[in-house]
């Protein structure tokens, strides 16, 4: 399975032809890499996490850590399995720069306890030579 997912992936890191992509085009493909990021940090799929995240990554958690791409795929890896649910999520493309915003509800155990969370999020892409690839991510925390 996990094999699978990274053959998703890595289809959707495919050329993309980026003088050629429509602003639609451009904001299907960052949809499905949004996604396939909720779908690997679930998983803990690190090297997938790896490939959509910019070196120069800046994370803003929703407990309001700033974090680099190093720390979130150690964070992320360190971590008790996390159920993540995005109830709505918007892109729009402006030329090379993708810019998402969506609802999120993150379910899980920590220090021995279930929790339950729910934030809002505002990711930006960038088209970097043939893919896309996160710069910045933000979560902050709705109260419920």
């Amino acid at each position: 399975m996990k094999a699978a997912r990274r053959v998703v992936i890595l289809l959707c890191l495919l050329v993309v032809h980026g003088n050629a992509q429509s602003r639609a085009e451009a904001e299907s493909r960052v949809l499905a890499l949004e996604r396939l990021w909720g779908e690997a940090a679930q998983m803990r799929d690190i090297r997938a996490l790896a490939s959509i995240f910019d070196e120069s990554l800046i994370y803003v958690h929703i407990d309001g850590r700033l974090m680099t791409k190093a720390e979130v795929l150690t964070d992320t890896k360190a971590l008790d399995p996390v159920d993540i649910v995005v109830d709505s999520s918007v892109a729009r493309a402006h030329g090379r720069v993708v810019v998402v915003t969506g609802i999120l509800h993150l379910k899980g155990v920590e220090a021995g306890k279930p929790y339950l969370r729910y934030g809002r999020y505002l990711d930006t892409w960038i088209l970097s030579g043939d893919h896309w690839l996160c710069v910045s991510s933000m979560t902050t925390p709705i109260k419920k």
